[in-house]
């Protein structure tokens, strides 16, 4: 999305890589870089030619097996004990501390955005959110996502935009598990819009609509693009993107 709108993009991860599945001329354009979050020396040099930044790691469980396992193709009884087996989790001896919904959702956010400050002193931060945690979700994910917020908030210099997608997913997804549950989550809030539509409050908390990474991308555009913005752009501001 920025490099069809003339940005200037370049992508840091642990790989360096563009992701596996990725098509499209874009990923030619995008400048992949290999680094570490929490270590800003691999990244420092390369902030100081860019006037803006996104943060957008995250997790949905502390074990990570679950990424695997909403990734692949779809096979119904197997997947759904695997994803319960995440749900679980594995011995708490055995979890990284770099792998915690702390360190990820909120410490990562706050080194990053220091780390930008340094050279630049002021600059536009979009941080990737959430609306809510799901059911399943430990309430850690979003009490962290939250903290994150209010943290580079308070950053003097930093114009902070918070975006709170509801569940992510890729439009162009081929059948995978990630897709099955989109497209439950999707039937769902459609039943529930034309049954009752908006006006029983625990029900339009509980069903939330999934949404397009790319209606995402497009509303963040547009809130980078008014330089009188910051602050939160909600699930629904992101759902009556005109984006086609």
């Amino acid at each position: 999305m920025g490099v069809e709108l003339g940005y200037t993009v370049t992508s840091f991860s642990r790989s360096g890589k563009p992701p596996s599945k990725s098509q499209g001329k874009w990923v030619d354009q995008v400048s992949w870089k290999l680094a570490n979050i929490f270590d800003p020396q691999t990244y420092r040099e390369e902030l100081q030619q860019y006037g803006t930044v996104v943060h957008s790691i995250g997790l949905l469980f502390e074990n990570q097996s679950y990424k695997k396992t909403m990734n692949s193709n779809f096979g119904f009884l197997q997947d759904i004990q695997n994803l319960a087996n995440t749900v679980k989790g594995k011995n708490p001896m055995e979890k990284n501390r770099f792998n915690t919904y702390g360190a990820i959702q909120r410490d990562s956010a706050v080194l990053l955005a220091d780390t930008f400050l340094e050279t630049h002193k002021q600059g536009n931060y979009v941080y990737i959110s959430a609306d809510q945690a799901l059911p399943i979700v430990p309430e850690e994910y979003i009490t962290t996502k939250r903290e994150a917020e209010f943290e580079l908030s308070c950053k003097p210099g930093l114009r902070a935009i918070f975006m709170r997608p509801g569940f992510m997913y890729d439009d162009s997804e081929e059948k995978t598990n990630r897709k099955f549950l989109t497209n439950i989550l999707n039937a769902g809030y459609h039943t529930k819009e034309t049954i009752v539509g908006d006006h029983i409050g625990f029900l339009n908390k509980l069903i939330r609509p999934p949404i397009t990474t790319e209606k995402v991308a497009w509303t963040m555009y547009e809130k980078l693009q008014d330089e009188e913005f910051k602050g939160v752009v909600t699930l629904e501001e992101m759902s009556k993107s005109l984006l086609s």
